[in-house]
């Protein structure tokens, strides 16, 4: 196979892909052990996606982890035809507290944040943001590897911390 073929595979992979890949996954896949090359066929692939003016572009996610997007200014005109996952402004408070504070027991929570914590909780547990383990009377809550994904972050809780302290600056 050749680079443009190599190329071609990353894509496939990218876009077939529920969540973002990470370099070495991306390795794996098109079966090398460079990562130089590997980081050579993105860089294809990102140059060949911003010159054409494609629908899709290629981000990195965090380090070494990347994903095929919607290109933002797309967006507003498809609404109604892509998915979005819709959370309340609480919903949405209570998930970045949960990641900044994990992992939290479910009931001290509770005294932060009041009494609906709950029915957030629940959504978010069915949407797969968030895990939560049983301890005695109360649950101890963190993010899952699907917020991570969604939210682009690393599945690491002192890395989601970093980044928020970071992104809060």
């Amino acid at each position: 196979m050749g680079i443009q073929d190599d190329v071609s595979v990353v894509e496939a992979a990218l876009y077939a892909a529920d969540r973002p890949l990470s370099l070495s996954e991306i390795q794996k896949i098109v079966g090398t052990s460079s990562e130089t090359y590997t980081r050579k066929l993105l860089e294809l692939l990102k140059e060949d996606y911003s010159r054409h003016k494609r629908p899709l572009e290629l981000v990195e996610t965090s380090k070494d982890t990347y994903s095929l997007n919607l290109r933002e200014d797309l967006m507003p005109k498809l609404e109604g035809v892509v998915p979005k996952t819709k959370l309340t402004r609480g919903a949405l408070k209570t998930l970045a507290l949960i990641a900044y504070r994990q992992p939290i027991h479910q009931s001290k929570l509770a005294e932060i944040r009041g009494g609906r914590v709950y029915e957030y909780v629940k959504k978010l547990l069915e949407l797969g943001f968030i895990e939560a383990r049983s301890i005695g009377r109360t649950k101890v809550l963190r993010t899952s590897k699907k917020f991570a994904s969604y939210f682009g972050f690393e599945d690491d809780m002192d890395k989601i911390r970093e980044r928020l302290e970071e992104m809060m600056k």
